[in-house]
């Protein structure tokens, strides 16, 4: 038994401390968990119903599409063809103009192409893709990503006043990547606290 006064004080406050980080910990990793539950969850689902326009956000690539990319190209296609989206908007300074190029030899008609060509990440693209839309007066979309991005990309076109349903690419990169679980936790989780 500890007779020190000043001692049980002390003792007392570092368990205190303790039981916080303990506490901290645990929901950290609860979110984690929970987040990664979400993303691997929405990346299963394919929301696809007739919307005015079809998003392929895009990220910077050095001068070629990804197989990835052509696979969101070619599902975006796909909507239009079958009638469920009237245009496709195309965003990313590099990617956009490939894309466009690329749905171009695919056989879709250039003026269904809304090109934006300025954002350099998925968060920009889409916001950028959101007044696209609203200038057309497009209120609801179909977002084609890559399964993992769908929980953010969904997120941000809410966030931006969209009705926004996620359709992932059947060829792209699925959730059973653990490292596209992992990274796509860590932007959903970003995007949600800091906005980007």
């Amino acid at each position: 038994m500890i007779r020190n006064p000043h001692l049980k004080t002390v003792l007392r406050a570092l368990i205190a401390l303790g039981r916080g980080i303990a506490t901290a910990l645990t929901s950290t990793l609860l979110l984690l968990g929970l987040t990664a539950a979400m993303v691997v969850v929405q990346s299963g689902r394919d929301e696809v119903r007739p919307a005015g326009a079809a998003v392929v956000p895009g990220e910077a690539v050095d001068s070629a599409l990804t197989p990835g990319q052509k696979a969101q190209c070619d599902h975006a296609a796909n909507l239009y063809r079958r009638g469920m989206v009237s245009r496709i908007i195309l965003t990313g300074v590099t990617v956009a103009p490939l894309a466009r190029q690329y749905l171009i030899d695919q056989g879709v008609p250039p003026q269904v192409l809304l090109i934006e060509e300025e954002s350099a990440s998925l968060v920009e693209g889409l916001r950028a893709a959101a007044n696209m839309a609203r200038a057309q007066g497009i209120s609801s979309i179909v977002i084609v990503v890559d399964p993992p991005v769908m929980l953010t990309a969904l997120k941000v076109a809410r966030d931006e006043g969209l009705t926004a349903y996620g359709s992932p690419a059947s060829d792209a990169a699925g959730a059973d990547d653990p490292n596209a679980v992992a990274g796509e936790t860590w932007r959903y989780l970003r995007y949600i606290f800091a906005g980007r």
